[in-house]
């Protein structure tokens, strides 16, 4: 098997031996861009062992089928693709795809496929008794939305069953539960949420969300798969598997006792160029905030990728010539769709690949996920939403770090930044470290002269919020400054209305251009005088 780098044939090696000699569950983290799929393949299909995959879309598992790692790896080996009941036009060849991911010895797998499995006594595709799991994208599994997600009775299912929560939601699941012929992915987690509400414990609450879906939201998700995560013959792969350099919120999260020895954190020595930006003039969401991201978007090398936590921060963005992807699109539909070079694109850290080596990515926001609310209540905490923060702006950094010639610019506009500064590659500390940086505030003054923000109320009350020497008027009143035609460093006084007058940032800055400050009648003149330039 060719390998295109040391650490590709490296990390295949780690497989490969754990897969023979396994002795504690496997924790892999491989660099963006390094080729992972292939590197986990090879062994796997040199085995000889049948080979399952398990992936909860269509879309990930044609990747995966069509891709030239699994061509370059299959050789004879066999594999199948078993996929949720409701992508299957029968019930027949839903029971034979069930049947040949049973039969298979290795399985590639997500954490909701396990859970169901383990909740059905592997009646759903047999995973608990493979020679083999592993778990790709396995970051994902402690994660509290993913989990949430997958053990969610949706409002749609309820009324497909004409459930209704009148009576309580233990009625509901009940009456739910007491249906001959339901979904096993719903069965499922209407167990797990049975168990949660008939087993009340400190660490999972079943409630209804803002939408009139039932949830179950868990503090310990990976919890669930304890039993499994801590079995030797498990593999958990992903990209950004670590926070700050070690496995310890991974491992604390799945219940794992103790990690393989063959464990390790594969970072190449080069892979792509990257140069930082953070911009921390404003604060997040406000006028001024979205404005420079706007204009910094039509400023930027192309193709440009812009990633939002959000739909409707993608619909704020939206500039001449932007292509922003819609609700009901993948990324890769929205870059089929692109004509500029510049994608504005929600939640665009995860899924597929696209085809674009993107040259520059904008973040405009760090994306925390957004608070877990049942039955009104925010059930998730800070430690895990910064956690998940961190490992989404890996992500989003690895979109531009495809390929080993890659040239990435990556830019920041949101200053809570050093709560998940270990985001960045470790091969990139250098460049983080230089990186540039506009707007940022620092408090080094000796000394510092009382200001009362009653006076400003007062001045801007009386004379207007727009500038006494030029006339701008501001969109925000935060721009207009309030200025004492008599110098504060005169000495203490008491301040009056008489003394005040409104000026922007720029005439107040002229203003204090000259030792004493200029007049009010002077500075009028120079900012009102034409200017001719020379051409």
């Amino acid at each position: 098997m060719h390998f295109r780098s040391t650490e590709q044939a490296n990390f295949a090696s780690l497989v490969e031996q754990h897969l023979h000699a396994p002795d504690a569950p496997l924790l892999l983290e491989g660099a963006t861009g390094m080729g992972k799929t292939r590197a986990y393949l090879a062994p796997l299909l040199a085995s000889g062992l049948r080979v399952a995959i398990v992936l909860p879309t269509h879309a990930l598992i044609d990747q995966l089928l069509a891709s030239t790692d699994l061509s370059a790896c299959r050789g004879t080996a066999s594999v199948t693709a078993f996929r949720p009941a409701r992508f299957y036009n029968s019930r027949e060849a839903c029971q034979e795809a069930r049947q040949a991911a049973q039969d298979a010895q290795v399985m590639l797998c997500t954490s909701a496929s396990v859970i169901i499995d383990q909740r059905l006594a592997g009646a759903y595709n047999g995973s608990t008794q493979r020679d083999y799991i592993l778990f790709d994208e396995a970051d994902q599994l402690p994660s509290a939305a993913a989990l949430q997600q997958d053990c969610e009775i949706g409002a749609d299912v309820l009324r497909l069953y004409n459930i209704r929560i009148d009576d309580g939601i233990q009625a509901a699941v009940r009456a739910l539960l007491a249906k001959t012929r339901i979904e096993p992915e719903v069965r499922a987690a209407a167990l797990l949420i049975q168990e949660a509400l008939e087993e009340p414990a400190w660490f999972r609450t079943a409630g209804l969300t803002e939408d009139g879906s039932i949830a179950l939201f868990h503090r310990l998700p990976g919890r669930l798969l304890k039993r499994i995560a801590n079995r030797g013959n498990v593999a958990f792969v992903s990209a950004t598997l670590s926070v700050n350099g070690n496995f310890n919120v991974f491992r604390a999260a799945m219940g794992i006792e103790r990690a393989s020895s063959l464990s390790a954190i594969i970072e190449p020595a080069h892979h792509g160029q990257a140069s930082f930006h953070v911009l921390e003039e404003h604060p997040v969401n406000s006028p001024e905030w979205l404005d420079k991201t706007r204009a910094l978007m039509l400023d930027v090398d192309r193709p440009c990728l812009v990633i939002t936590p959000s739909f409707d921060l993608s619909e704020q963005l939206r500039v001449p010539g932007a292509t922003v992807r819609l609700r009901d699109e993948t990324t890769a539909a929205a870059v089929a769709r692109m004509t500029d070079g510049l994608l504005v694109a929600a939640g665009a850290w995860a899924g597929l690949d696209t085809p674009v080596q993107w040259r520059s990515i904008i973040v405009p926001r760090i994306p925390f996920p957004a608070p877990t609310i049942l039955d009104e209540k925010v059930e998730s905490s800070y430690i895990n939403s910064r956690n998940e923060g961190g490992r989404r702006l890996r992500q989003a950094v690895g979109r531009g770090l495809r390929s080993p010639d890659a040239k990435l610019d990556f830019y920041l506009l949101d200053p809570r930044h050093e709560k998940v500064r270990w985001f960045v590659p470790s091969r990139f500390a250098d460049a983080w470290k230089n990186r540039m940086v506009e707007g940022r505030r620092r408090e080094v003054q000796l000394s510092q002269i009382e200001r009362s923000s009653y006076y400003r109320k007062r001045a801007l009350a009386a004379y207007g919020t727009f500038c006494h020497a030029c006339g701008f008027t501001p969109r925000v009143d935060s721009q207009i400054h309030v200025h004492h035609l008599h110098p504060l460093h005169e000495g203490e006084r008491e301040t009056t209305l008489a003394d005040l007058v409104p000026l922007c940032a720029n005439c107040h800055a002229l203003a204090h251009s000259e030792s004493p400050p200029l007049a009010l009648d002077a500075l009028r003149g120079l900012v009102r005088e034409p200017v001719v330039r020379a051409i």
